[in-house]
């Protein structure tokens, strides 16, 4: 019997609220879900109140392959969009700051093909050598969050 996928989105959102904290960065939970998992933010020892937040929207499978919606950074700005891979095995952390990374990590042929072009979606449930290729550029690229704190 698989995991419950609940299961699996909230254990990546775990795995990047400790990947965060293993680098000092605080993270706070929102009560509910509106495009933003988790909040990042540093304090300093004078400080109780943060002056700033990175919002984060993390998107967790249990094996690979993406979903990314233009939309998610045009709703919430300044976001950063986590994707999770082989979450019960030996996860891997792919970051995006923006749009134009995520359209790199897509590539010329998707960036510019209807779903995106027009829906501002892509998704992607096979991962061949090319997306891997270039999704590695993304891979651990923490400081796209710690670098805005």
């Amino acid at each position: 019997m698989g995991v419950n996928p609940a299961l699996i989105g909230r254990a990546g959102e775990m795995l990047v609220a400790a990947e965060l904290m293993r680098r000092g960065i605080e993270v706070a939970h929102p009560a509910s879900d509106r495009g933003v998992d988790l909040l990042a933010y540093r304090l300093t020892q004078k400080e109780t109140v943060p002056g700033k937040f990175v919002p984060v929207q993390v998107k967790s499978r249990s094996g690979t392959g993406f979903n990314f919606q233009k939309g998610w950074f045009d709703k919430v700005p300044g976001l950063v969009l986590v994707h999770v891979w082989n979450i019960q095995a030996c996860p891997e952390f792919y970051i995006f700051d923006s749009v134009a990374r995520v359209e790199e990590a897509l590539g010329p042929t998707y960036a510019s093909s209807p779903s995106w072009e027009n829906a501002h979606v892509y998704t992607v449930t096979t991962v061949t050598d090319d997306i891997l290729k270039r999704m590695k550029r993304h891979k651990d690229k923490w400081e796209r969050i710690v670098n805005q704190l």
